[in-house]
């Protein structure tokens, strides 16, 4: 009598990476499964895992890829596992796993449980079984919580660490690298360096933050920041309110200050208490451009009410609390009159200018050829991306593995890496050969080009000359960094060999600055 083969997989778990580390309890299961497919004629053609995963969800790589291997094959397969605690813990879970793998022509065979019977007492057996793997699961998160609510008490942190900070003999403490650039953060925060969390968020600082898993930069969210800066486990406390947890002193050392972390909190609590109505542009063209010298707040724009008129001022609206700097309001046409003077003085002389122009057209002329190979390069290279990511998202519409789906996003997360890269410094190819910089008035005269330009092109005027805002102190501007054009070229003698070195050196800088020159031109000329 011929016997028909029987083909099976065996499935294992373990919930703890201590589990797998020490190699108890897979390695067991394993072998008893293979030992029960032996003794009953069954063939294993294969072997799936979850390692270091709860039971609680079915969301696991082992468990999807077992579901993905029996839905595709036309035979039946036999489905061994150790106990139904290993399936799941969960009895909506188990029941949704069972009942998929029964219909795509899975068999379950439970070494501690008979599920082929069809006998009601051993229906009634599993129903407990899982009810009992349920329980067992709930009350021991219950045990956990309140040993973990003691600990927490006792001034231990059972989390996951803080950014900054790692565990060591199971206490806290600084990793030494994110640590050092989260205490600039909170000096520059304090300062007022950085007066609000988006500004913090795109300081270079904090885009240095690691994480240590991925080894990649943090991508930090406003909330995120402020979480940052409001954590007291940087100074050694512990507040834990969703378990009524709060000024628990930590058996770990904070790095940050107490005092400096107070600074912190002041200025977090200071911002904007102070309200004032939206003033136009128009009256106030530098508003958004300048910026308190102390604490470095931009100024708002006011008007204060006398006896007869309103009158203009810039204003820092920082608390005292926060900034001394006096005096917080400043007369507008003080700060114009100032302004206008920094322009004054960033005129570059004609004689000079005719000789940058025939320095910048023959640099541009040797360096057009090359930008154009390199920005074909760079094309076939973004074409090629662009179809392989293509490629990846259609693998990622037609898996059902979400293992496998992780794995196909992070290298489409990769893919939009290089493409982001290759477009951000994508050779420029505007045509200057018929831009003349003697010929720009913004060059010449920037005081009078910002005097008679309307508004909006007063703002790109000031953000093409200075680079960052203009700080105020006492009342006054103070000293202002120019852009690279005027650094180059203002108050310098026409000498052409000194002048053909800091230009050609600096091409690759003054390039954008020379196409919003031109630009800033048709702009004032229309």
């Amino acid at each position: 009598m011929r016997i028909m083969k029987k083909e099976g997989v065996i499935y294992t778990r373990v919930s703890s990476q201590k589990q797998v580390s020490e190699g108890n309890g897979l390695s067991s299961q394993h072998s008893a499964c293979l030992r029960y497919a032996n003794e009953n004629n069954i063939e294993i053609i294969g072997s799936f895992q979850d390692a270091a995963f709860t039971g609680q969800t079915a969301d696991r790589p082992g468990i999807h890829e077992l579901m993905d291997f029996v839905e595709s094959r036309a035979e039946t397969t036999w489905v061994i596992f150790d106990d139904i605690s290993r399936l799941s813990r969960n009895a909506s879970d188990y029941y949704f796993i069972k009942f998929y793998l029964l219909k795509h022509g899975g068999r379950l065979i439970c070494l501690s449980e008979n599920l082929i019977s069809q006998d009601p007492i051993d229906e009634l057996k599993e129903h407990f079984s899982i009810g009992l793997a349920q329980f067992d699961r709930k009350r021991n998160q219950q045990r956990v919580n309140a040993r973990m609510r003691e600990r927490v008490r006792a001034g231990f942190w059972v989390f996951r660490p803080p950014i900054g900070m790692v565990f060591k003999d199971k206490l806290l403490c600084e990793d030494g690298k994110n640590s050092v650039l989260i205490k600039q953060i909170f000096n520059d925060f304090a300062s007022g360096r950085h007066p609000t969390y988006e500004s913090v968020k795109s300081s270079k600082i904090a885009r240095q933050l690691i994480n240590p898993k991925s080894l990649r930069p943090y991508k930090l969210k406003e909330d995120q920041i402020k979480r940052l800066l409001t954590n007291k486990i940087y100074v050694g406390v512990i507040d834990y309110p969703k378990w009524g947890i709060k000024g628990v002193a930590a058996a770990h050392k904070g790095f940050i200050d107490p005092r400096l972390f107070q600074r912190v909190q002041e200025r977090i609590k200071g911002k904007g208490k102070k309200k004032y109505s939206s003033i136009g542009l128009e009256h106030f063209p530098l508003k958004g451009d300048l910026e308190c010298g102390s604490c470095s707040q931009k100024l708002v724009a006011q008007y204060s009410t006398g006896r007869n008129k309103k009158y203009p001022y810039y204003r820092c609206n920082s608390s005292k609390a926060v900034c001394k700097s006096s005096p917080k309001s400043v007369r507008r046409e003080v700060l114009h009159d100032e302004f206008r003077r920094l322009l004054k003085s960033a005129r570059i002389k004609t004689e000079l200018l005719e000789l940058a122009d025939r320095i910048l057209a023959d640099t541009f002329n040797k360096r057009s050829a090359h930008q154009r190979d390199i920005k074909s390069q760079n094309d076939l290279k973004l074409a090629s991306l662009g179809k392989r990511r293509e490629e990846q998202l259609e693998k990622v519409i037609a898996a059902r593995n979400l293992s496998v789906i992780a794995k196909l996003e992070s290298e489409i997360e990769s893919i939009d890496s290089q493409i982001e890269a290759l477009t951000a410094h994508e050779p420029l190819e505007d045509d200057l050969s018929a831009f003349r910089a003697s010929g720009c008035r913004l060059l010449k005269q920037p005081d009078l080009a910002w005097e008679e330009a309307d508004v909006t092109t007063k703002k790109l005027i000031v953000d093409f000359v200075f680079e960052g805002n203009l700080k105020v102190a006492k009342g006054r501007i103070g000293t202002a960094q120019y852009s690279l054009p005027y650094r180059l070229l203002a108050g310098k003698k026409a000498k052409s060999g000194s002048l053909v070195d800091l230009l050609v050196q600096n091409w690759n800088q003054l390039y954008p600055y020379l196409v919003r020159l031109r630009d800033l031109e048709l702009v004032q000329l229309g």
